[in-house]
Formats: structure tokens, sequence, C-alpha cells
């Protein structure tokens, strides 16, 4: 079921359109995404590096870089420890990187989905320890290990937490009492207390921020040791390390902190792949990237674009979270995510290109499995014993683990309800799922409240991962489903639409100016507009597999122009047979479509078709 609301928020739109320059319909969609007053719309169109917010704001982060420098003096071993998805490996390749770069002797270790499952663990502390490591510093998790980091601490380890999830903790009459680890150091923007303004950062967003003062503060109390590192001299082999003892220097701006720019990219492709709010500094970092990433000296990285059939295209965070993205996180799923780092480690040009070969190949293979699962959820979903569930918890046996999240996404979105996928693990009797949430459910709230039930949790008001015994799942699904107070409004899908505006209304002038609201994304919708009692003049069916629709189609001021529909062409074809009749429909084949109406959501761009230039729209959703 899907409900369409207008957003109608007040503002002075002619007056907002003349002070900033643009057109009236762009004044109101920045309003919609509660951009209010000149300031914070100055910021929205046009904020730079500059206005990202301070890393020292980040409580941990002056003494975790101080703790580092002083472990780089004393030759310490140091281990980053990340997680196998794309923010885990991004976040990972930052840290190492620019430590090594400023005469760390750093490595890294990253867990593997199915033997060490999600973050630290006592495994990974254990090798460790066996390899002579002083110091780990963990990225994209740790808030939550908080027996493994005592057991770190209790053999005579440093340990610093950088991480963005939720930490732990309990409800007493005093209210929320927070378990935070006993690291030496840790920085989470989602840590109580923390006054970092943007509690949206992702993981590799709070590495990044770190290795910015880490770098500003080397560069200022021992540039002759980076000099040298850069020169490709080792460190250890001349003692290149010297550091002068001296007053906390101010933060250096990027542009003198080369290594951090040039990190910078992936730092913003990791917000989007991780699915960050595109707000704030968030969107500035994805905007930065975006314009670096086809720039990048990252042999890797090049490779991953070109092996994607990117190479030249104006990027967009589409590309991140559908294409690029994708292809590092399939190497955690179903190989290792040691293979997806090694693409970003490599200068080596040739193994860069055959590990981003290899990364593409996993994700085809990752879409198909995807897909078989998806269509099995989805009869359990919507035609089964489950159907009349608000929160649906679905054991699928013979699925491989790595891919229950995305699917649990999949089935979310065509149920409009927050959703559990499970399936078996190498342990006996034990089940591993993932969760994918909608906007009215705190979804890691829910398993707190069934904390008893579960052998371990963590997660995300939106998204959440949990381990249980096979023989307490139904009664974790009657629990959570007695515990939900989600009304038939909450599970109704909303399509918000930004303006009702008529095809004639579309320009040239004001397709580029909708380039000025990007990055679109999570929390920076890509704007959407409503033309109704559009006439349907003729289709075809376009597209490998005849599954895409391009119409005609004249709307009651007369305008006619092109449209595209991607998603189930037969579907829509089917909707207005039933409307309208089966013949009707087959005359709308043969360009001859009449007495048709249907209403639409859409997206306007410009095609390009042999070097001549047209208006056309994209349909996103439909009512014949």
């Amino acid at each position: 079921m899907e409900k369409w609301l207008e957003i109608r928020k007040g503002a002075p739109f002619q007056e907002i359109s003349r002070k900033f320059g643009i057109d009236p319909v762009i004044a109101r969609i920045i309003r919609n995404r509660e951009i209010i007053g000149d300031e914070a719309i100055e910021a929205y169109l046009h904020a730079d590096l500059t206005d990202l917010e301070d890393p020292l704001a980040l409580d941990g982060l002056k003494e975790a870089a101080f703790l580092l420098r002083e472990r780089i003096r004393e030759g310490k071993r140091i281990r980053v420890i990340g997680d196998y998805d794309i923010d885990g490996v991004c976040a990972t390749y930052i840290l190492e990187h620019i430590l090594q770069i400023y005469g760390a002797q750093a490595d890294h270790a990253i867990p593997d989905r199915i033997r060490d499952g999600y973050g630290l663990n006592l495994h990974l502390i254990e090798r460790a320890l066996e390899d002579g490591i002083d110091t780990i510093i963990t990225c994209d998790n740790g808030i939550a290990a908080l027996e493994q980091i005592r057991y770190a601490k209790d053999h005579g380890m440093t340990v610093i937490v950088t991480d963005h999830h939720e930490p732990l903790y309990e409800e007493d009459e005093k209210g929320r009492q927070y378990l935070l680890p006993d690291a030496d150091v840790v920085i989470d923007p989602k840590s109580p207390g923390c006054s970092y303004p943007n509690k949206n950062l992702c993981g590799a967003g709070v590495a990044w921020k770190l290795m910015h003062f880490f770098e500003s503060l080397l560069l200022q109390t021992d540039n002759e040791g980076y000099q040298a590192a850069k020169d490709g001299v080792k460190e250890r082999e001349r003692d290149l390390i010297s550091f002068r003892e001296k007053a906390v220097p101010a933060i250096l701006p990027l542009s003198r902190c080369p290594e951090t720019m040039e990190m910078l990219p992936f730092a913003g492709f990791a917000t989007v792949g991780d699915v960050m709010d595109l707000t704030g500094e968030n969107r500035i970092l994805v905007r930065y990237a975006l314009r670096m990433l086809p720039h990048t000296r990252n042999a890797g990285m090049r490779a991953l674009i070109s092996a994607c059939g990117l190479s030249g295209e104006v990027l967009s965070a589409y590309h991140i979270g559908f294409i690029l993205g994708p292809c590092i996180n399939a190497s955690g799923r179903l190989e290792t995510a040691e293979l997806s780092l090694r693409l970003f480690l490599t200068e080596d040009i040739q193994d860069a290109g055959a590990i981003a070969s290899r990364l593409r190949v996993l994700n085809d293979e990752r879409k198909d499995m995807t897909q078989k699962g998806t269509d099995l959820a989805l009869e359990e979903a919507l035609g089964g014993p489950l159907k009349e569930d608000r929160v649906l918890i679905i054991y699928l046996p013979g699925i491989h683990e790595s891919v229950a999240g995305i699917i649990a996404g999949k089935v979310r979105e065509a149920a409009a309800r927050p959703v559990f996928v499970l399936t078996d693990t190498m342990e006996e009797g034990l089940l591993k799922g993932s969760g994918r949430s909608i906007e009215e459910y705190p979804m890691f709230d829910s398993l707190l409240a069934c904390s008893d039930l579960l052998v371990k949790f963590g997660g995300h008001p939106m998204a959440a991962g949990l381990t249980i015994e096979r023989e307490r799942l139904e009664e974790f699904r009657k629990r959570m489903n007695s515990a939900c107070t989600l009304t038939q409004e909450d599970l109704t899908r909303k399509v918000r639409i930004d303006a009702r505006m008529p095809l004639g209304y579309i320009s040239e002038r004001l397709i580029s100016q909708l380039d000025l609201l990007e990055p679109c994304g999570k929390g920076n919708e890509k704007p959407l507009f409503a033309a109704v009692s559009l006439q349907p003049l003729s289709a075809r069916l376009i597209g490998r597999g005849k599954n895409m629709l391009r119409l005609k189609v004249r709307d009651r001021d007369g305008t006619v122009m092109d449209a595209l529909y991607f998603r189930d062409a037969q579907e829509m074809l089917d909707s207005l047979a039933a409307r309208y009749g089966e013949a009707a429909c087959q005359k709308l084949l043969a360009g001859r479509g009449e007495g048709m109406t249907m209403s639409v959501t859409y997206y306007p761009q410009i095609n390009e078709f042999r070097g001549v230039s047209s208006l056309q729209i994209v349909i996103q959703n439909y009512i014949c």
C-alpha cells in the first residue's frame, strides 16, 4: 500500500529565489529539506571544506593522536582492526596508510565474516599478542567489545577505539546507564557526553578526523621525519623520528595536510556506502569525494572505476551506493574483505586491475544469490504465515549469511515493515541474522528489550545484527511482535512529493539547478515531482530484457514529453490493461494511445542522443 504526500512547507520562495539566484522550485525543495534561514541556505548551496566540524570536538581524539605519536617514537607495533564492510575497509585503509607514511610499524587485521563475525574478537587479540603487537586501534567497531578489550588490557596492550555505533547500555531505576569499553581512549560521536555535532559520522569519517589532527600534529613537530618517509627512506633504519615536545599546535587546514586530503575520497566513499545521512558535513565530504574520485592517485580505486565502466563519467552518490560500493562489500560477503583492502593498498596497476575485475565478478554472484533469497523471503512475508506480523522475522535455511541484510532491505522496501532475515551458521543450533527497519521503528532498542533471548546483537535504529539459538526463534518472533506498537499508518509506504509540477515548467535551466542539491541520498533525498492526469500516447518496451518502458505522454496543458519507466514494465502495462482494457493497451504499444490517464511521480532530466538534447521525465511511481 502506498500513500502519496505532497510536502507543504511555507517560506518566501520568490524572495529566496531572487536572493540566491535560484528557481523558486529549487527554493521550495531546499525548504522541504528543513534548510531554513539565509545562513543555512548559503551553507547548503556553497559550503566547502572549511565548514567541516572541528576534529578536536570529538572526545578522545587529541589523546589518541598523542598516544599514537608516542608509540611511533618508541618503535612499538600498531595493528588496525577494522570490519569487513565498505566502511570498515575504508577506515582501515585511511588509518594504515597515514600511520605508515608517518613512520609507524603499522599493519591491519579484518575479521572474517563467517569465522570471526563482526568486529573485535578474542581470536584477533590473541593473534595480535602472538605477533608482538603493542597497540590496537579499532575502526568501525569496538564500542561494544567490552569483554574483548578487557582481555587485551589484562594482557598489557594499549587499545584505542574509533567507532560510530551506539554504545551498549542498561536500564535501571536511575535511567539509562551506558557501558563503555575500558580502552585507553574511546572516540565515538555517539558516546555519552561527546559534544561532536555530527552524530552521523561513519566509521571511516571518525578515522579520517583522527588522522587529520594526527598529521597536523606530526607536520608541526616532525616535518623532517615526514619528508624522509615521503622520500621512501625507512625511518626504522635511519632513526628519523625525533619528536620535539611542544605545546599542542593549532590544527592545520586540510590544504596543508596532503595525506589527509588524499584520503578524503575514501571517507566520502564510506559515508555513502554505509548509508549515512547526507546532511551537514557528511554532504560536504561526499561532494568533494565525488569531485576527487575520478582523479585519485590510488591505483585500486582507479581500477575499480574502470572495471565498472565509469571512467570519464561524472560520478554521483548513486554510483558509489549501487555500483562501486557493492563491489567492495562483495569480497567481505563471499570471500574475504582482505581482497578489497588489498585493492586500495596495492600500487601495482596490473594487480589492481585483476583485483577490481575479481570484485566485479563477486558482486555479480552476490546479486544472483540475493535475488534468489529475496524471492523466497517475499513469498513468506507476503503470502505465508508471517503476512499478518508487523515485524517480519524470516528464517531462510541455506542462504549465505552475508546477503541476509541485503535481502532484509529488499523485503522491507516491498512490505514497508521492519524485517529480520536469519539463516544457519557454522555452529550447530545457532542462527545469525540481519535486520533493516523503517523510520518509525528503532530496531536496536527493540533488540535490547529481547536481549535475554539473544546470544549476540548490535546495530543502529535502522539496522541491526543478531545471533540466536534456533530453538528460541519462535519465542523471539512472538515477543518482538507483541511488543510492537506500529500502527497501520506507520506500515503504509509514504511517497513524499516535493511539488506538483506540470511538464511545461521543466526547462534545461531548472534541471541544471537541480545539480545544486547534489549529492542526494539518505537525509537529502533526490527531488520528486508529481504530474496528474497524464495521457500516455505511445509506449515501447526497451532494454535487453524488454523490462523497461519508453512512453510519450501529454499533460492537461498540452505539453508532450518522453517518459521512461525503469522498473517492472509489464506490471505497468497490466495495470493500464486492468483499468482500460487489453485492446486499449495494445493500441498504446502500437503508438495510438487514447482515452487513458495516469498520475505519476517523476524526476526530470536531459536526454543526450546523437548530439541532440531533449527534455524527458523518469517515472518513479504511478496510479492508473
